[in-house]
């Protein structure tokens, strides 16, 4: 083995691990984005995507949009959220909008195309919301 590759192989590691530790935890972004939200009793998990600041999970349930809209209008509420936004689209699209706090939630709620059920996406911000404005 050359000394050019060793070396190669050295820095390549090297540069990874240095880049590994810059990175976004991603499971944990998403988890404080989420943090005191609830998903529909049916729903299964397709995608979670994190970002800096929010993180997004896409899910799908079996139940049609109005059905799964209305848990989340009754449940909500009773869990400290206020509902801001509550529109319904033409295509049959459900998004809703909701605050607990300072702490943003957004839900899209979509009817599945060619079978029964939803496919619907909740985005919620990675912020502490018990702290004020002014604290942050």
């Amino acid at each position: 083995m050359s000394r050019v590759f060793v070396v190669w192989a050295v820095l390549t590691c090297a540069v990874g691990g240095c880049e590994r530790r810059g990175q976004i935890d991603g499971r944990a972004v998403v988890q404080k984005a989420m943090q005191g939200v609830l998903a529909y009793p049916r729903s299964t998990l397709v995608s979670m995507t994190p970002g800096t600041d929010a993180g997004q999970l896409a899910l799908t349930s079996p139940d049609a949009v109005e059905t799964v809209a209305r848990w989340f209008r009754m449940e909500l509420p009773m869990n400290g959220w206020r509902l801001e936004r509550d529109a319904r689209a033409r295509d049959g699209t459900v998004s809703i909008y909701a605050q607990k706090g300072s702490k943003p939630l957004w839900i899209t709620l979509k009817p599945n195309v060619g079978a029964p059920g939803t496919t619907y996406t909740m985005i919620g911000a990675a912020i502490d919301s018990t702290k004020t404005d002014s604290a942050r």
